[in-house]
């Protein structure tokens, strides 16, 4: 078995095993084996904020690993299970290369970086039965990020939409919760914090008719921002009840 693994190794045959992927600081656990089994690979955070980066690589194919930003940012460090502390001014994608004797591997992330008012699109997968749902991660959105307006649009590359909706949105810990309604028109969205839970049920048709929504993904733009959010809503709604559809 030796002889075969090194003869494998010497012919330059590589398998991929490297990891890769980044948490916002205030969720990045201080060892990496817990942040690779939950790690995502795309983050949106606010302008001065620190994510971590982590990643892992086999020790027998690589000997130096290489780090780069889209700000112009540069590391290097040639141990094989790591973390570096970062903080990202511009949007884009940071690069991780792992190089060995025989093998090169890439690997990357996006990082989003707000300064301002921008939009962001929900997508929510579901049923018009059961709802919609769209679970955001505090350890990839930061939680100075709100949501000050929020509209249903039609999701690229689908036929179907449904204009007039109602929302739940929960804390990740589920110990608060806000309601609204949605329609086609930007509204207020009580300038809830974009991480945590996200249901949407389609409101009821104000006339007869059979209708059906056959698509498994609904989309929203909303308008996000780090906060605090300016002014008080006035768009309160009760808890929603969804309303079966005829």
């Amino acid at each position: 078995c030796g002889l075969m693994l090194s003869s494998i190794h010497c012919n330059g045959i590589c398998v991929d095993n490297t990891k890769f992927c980044a948490i916002i600081k205030d969720f990045a656990p201080l060892t990496v084996q817990p942040a690779l089994e939950d790690c995502p690979t795309s983050l949106i955070i606010c302008d001065g904020e620190q994510i971590v980066l982590f990643w892992k690589a086999e020790a027998a194919l690589t000997s130096t690993i290489h780090l780069t930003g889209p700000g112009g940012e540069s590391y290097e460090y040639s141990i094989i299970e790591g973390q570096a502390t970062v903080t990202p001014r511009t949007s884009g994608f940071w690069w991780i290369k792992f190089t060995g004797k025989d093998c090169t591997f890439n690997k990357s992330i996006w990082v989003r970086v707000i300064k301002g008012e921008e939009i962001h699109t929900i997508m929510a997968n579901g049923n018009s039965d059961i709802g919609f749902f769209c679970d955001i991660n505090p350890k990839s959105v930061s939680k100075k990020l709100i949501v000050k307006k929020i509209r249903s649009v039609k999701c690229a590359g689908i036929s179907e939409y449904w204009e007039n909706w109602s929302c739940k949105k929960t804390d990740w810990n589920n110990s608060s919760s806000t309601s609204f309604n949605i329609t086609k028109v930007d509204g207020s969205a009580n300038c809830t914090s974009l991480a945590g839970h996200w249901r949407f049920d389609p409101m009821a048709l104000s006339q007869g008719g059979n209708f059906t929504y056959q698509t498994k993904t609904v989309c929203f733009d909303t308008i996000i921002t780090c906060g605090p959010c300016n002014g008080t809503s006035s768009d309160i709604y009760p808890t929603s009840t969804p309303t079966p559809w005829r």
